[in-house]
């Protein structure tokens, strides 16, 4: 009951707020400063090394903020050299929306794109792309994505996580 309340507020607090025009042929090759928004499932986070990968080559590592839940980043692969911000439960409130304090850090900077790694609905993930007000907001087919993301990827029916994150990167490439 508290996540479909959340859901609904995140859903209306975003209803009025337009979009800049985007050209997604340009959008992605010109990013400079992406923000990525890792799993918030363990067994997803832990198949993210070829995402990984994907942005230290594109992308400076220096560059790329990941955010992530405290207790996931134990089980993500290698992601030494990137800013990564965390948060806990408890910088989350009741409607599982992040706090004043979690927009503050994770707004410390600006974002030419938002990448979130979640291939399920997770409604604080959603609400902190939506929030970075990256021009480019991506994330995957789901419940409610079209209130967060502006670019959506269908991959597919596939339990393999190694195939979907695969397919999202070869999505993105084509950019």
């Amino acid at each position: 009951m508290r996540y479909h309340i959340g859901t609904s507020y995140a859903r209306y607090h975003f209803r009025a707020a337009g979009d800049p025009i985007v050209h997604f042929t340009e959008a992605i090759t010109q990013a400079r400063r992406p923000l990525v928004i890792l799993p918030e499932i363990s067994a997803e986070a832990s198949v993210i090394e070829e995402v990984l990968k994907f942005l230290t080559q594109r992308f400076h590592t220096s560059k790329v903020v990941l955010v992530a839940r405290q207790d996931i980043v134990s089980s993500l692969p290698d992601h030494r050299g990137f800013n990564v911000v965390t948060y806990t439960g408890e910088e989350l409130n009741t409607w599982y929306l992040p706090r004043p304090g979690l927009l503050r850090k994770m707004k410390k900077s600006t974002f030419d794109v938002a990448l979130d790694l979640n291939v399920r609905f997770a409604l604080p993930s959603s609400f902190l792309c939506r929030a970075s007000q990256a021009p480019l907001r991506i994330g995957f087919v789901k419940q409610y994505a079209d209130s967060f993301y502006n670019f959506q990827v269908q991959t597919g029916p596939s339990s393999n996580l190694t195939q979907v994150y695969s397919k999202l990167l070869k999505c993105i490439e084509m950019f």
